[in-house]
């Protein structure tokens, strides 16, 4: 069972982790989220939106100079997790009333997130029926939602809202739905020449501000597809045969367009041939792109994914060790070519720091799933070593991996430790502590033992800002912690997919929290 399990394999006893979210009513009617008004189900979906602004919900958006400061500590404390919103164009559209009356369902969304940073108590009590708005809006959405941007972007900020609460059963399925929205109106090819198939009316990107937002768009959702696809197992939504969307330009660039003017910068081909792809990095050195390469590392990340739980190669043979030991190739060429300004947080700035830590976890933690394999017995190879052996020197490049991990931390924390509490990591930093964890075990070093108390307290800072998420990864390596021998000689045998397949984790965090009479 991943980190990211369903969440009905995560009820506590005497708690629902579930956020609030209406009942269906009899008739096949439903409800409007925290209201007792039965939307008559005789009414056709195309007009769902605007029977939506006709019923006087007890919920609404905050008073115009509230929206406005909500979104900018949006914008203060979220625009590194969520690097594809055009910051001028969009608080343009709230001044001209434009998104109260067309999208409201991503200012919802954008308020649900930052109220938890608000000083006043009242605005950090209404997250979550702002959030229970924006969930009941966007799945009322159909396949052509109308304006297309905004009701995907509500979709990647209900997604990362729902994940850090523990709906997570809400993320999964908006993730699915947004990618098939975004195919339904021909998004996921808005760079290609080629003919395609049949696609809905859709809202056509103008300038060159409104197409590098869509390409945002577009890759965000990508890469939060590819997040969620590693830590649970599940096949990710996003084919990317069948996406062609070219790599954004910078951010500094993006956020200097408006509307009259055009982009100094081309954005760069995207293409499915990794050889191909990692060669065309070079052009995100000057100026720095780190978006660029958050990109190029998701599209390795998928095709890892793909390898790590193919149903066709079992983990022990000898196909599967090859597709690992190839893409580790392409991993490692892909590091080759990043500068150094791409990696170092030394050489990092302000601006730049908080993407970097991103960069250098998704970096490890493909190591990670790439050398963290099977380690069963079996007949030696034809290069005569024993299996058991070579499993045991692929683990050593898992804890390596780990380890920088921790040293991302650290240096990290020098600067602000903000850059670290990110949702996009947490699971990255349990898999890292887990493998630690076993190495440690198995030798008794005591630095091993200083690294995993670092990722400890990581976990109690996350508790502060995403409570679900610190506590449930806490309590998880406390368990982890206290595993007998052959427990911990099981999740060093069977690999990362043994690990994620263990539920005894979640098991002892249910009962630990439930112990302590604690509500999530």
């Amino acid at each position: 069972m991943g980190y990211g399990q369903p969440l009905e394999s995560m009820q506590f006893p005497g708690m629902d982790l579930n956020l609030p979210t209406a009942e269906p009513s009899i008739e096949q009617g439903y409800l409007a989220p925290i209201s007792n008004r039965i939307l008559d189900s005789s009414v056709h979906p195309e007009n769902g939106m605007a029977l939506v602004q006709d019923i006087l919900l007890p919920v609404g958006l905050p008073s115009e100079p509230l929206l406005i400061e909500l979104t900018e500590l949006f914008f203060t404390n979220f625009y590194d997790v969520f690097p594809c919103f055009h910051i001028t164009t969009l608080m343009e559209q709230i001044r001209s009333q434009y998104l109260q009356t067309q999208a409201p369902l991503l200012l919802f969304a954008i308020c649900a997130l930052a109220a938890r940073y608000h000083q006043d108590p009242s605005v950090r009590l209404s997250q979550n029926d702002w959030y229970e708005q924006a969930k009941f809006q966007y799945e009322l959405t159909q396949r052509d939602p109308h304006p297309a941007l905004r009701a995907i972007q509500t979709a990647i900020c209900l997604v990362f809202h729902a994940y850090t609460t523990g709906d997570f059963s809400a993320a999964w399925l908006f993730l699915g739905k947004a990618w098939r929205q975004a195919c339904a109106l021909g998004l996921n090819r808005i760079d290609t020449d080629q003919e395609g198939t049949f696609s809905l009316h859709r809202d056509e990107p103008r300038t060159d501000a409104e197409k590098e937002e869509h390409r945002r768009v577009l890759w965000l959702l990508f890469i939060i597809d590819r997040g969620h696809s590693w830590l649970t197992g599940w096949p990710h939504a996003i084919n990317d045969r069948q996406f062609k969307v070219d790599i954004p330009v910078d951010e500094a660039a993006f956020q200097a367009m408006t509307s009259e003017t055009f982009g100094n910068q081309k954005p760069a081909p995207f293409t499915y041939n990794l050889n191909s792809l990692i060669h065309g990095s070079s052009v995100a050195i000057k100026p720095l792109n780190l978006f660029h390469y958050l990109a190029v590392a998701h599209v390795i990340l998928g095709r890892i994914v793909e390898q790590v739980y193919s149903l066709h190669d079992s983990p022990n043979s000898p196909e599967y060790a090859h597709g690992c030991d190839e893409l580790d190739s392409y991993l490692a060429k892909f590091r080759l070519s990043l500068p150094r300004s791409a990696i170092s947080l030394l050489e990092a700035s302000s601006n730049t720091r908080s993407h970097v830590v991103w960069l250098n976890t998704v970096l490890n933690t493909m190591t990670i799933l790439l050398h963290y394999r099977p380690a069963k017995l079996s007949e030696p190879n034809s290069e005569g070593q024993n299996i058991s052996a070579e499993a045991n020197d692929h683990f050593a490049h898992a804890v390596i991996a780990a380890k920088n991990i921790v040293k991302v931390v650290k240096d990290a924390s020098h600067a602000s430790i903000d850059s670290v509490l990110s949702a996009h990591l947490g699971s990255s930093f349990y898999l890292a502590s887990t493998v630690l964890v076993i190495r440690w075990r198995q030798t008794g070093d005591p630095t091993l033992k200083e690294d995993i108390d670092i990722l400890d307290l990581v976990f109690d800072r996350f508790n502060e800002v995403y409570s679900f998420l610190g506590l449930k990864f806490k309590l998880a390596l406390q368990h982890d912690l206290a595993r007998s021998p052959e427990s911990i000689a099981k999740l060093w045998r069977l690999g990362f997919r043994g690990l994620l397949a263990d539920c005894s984790k979640w098991t002892y965090v249910q009962e630990a929290v439930a112990g302590k009479g604690a509500a999530l």
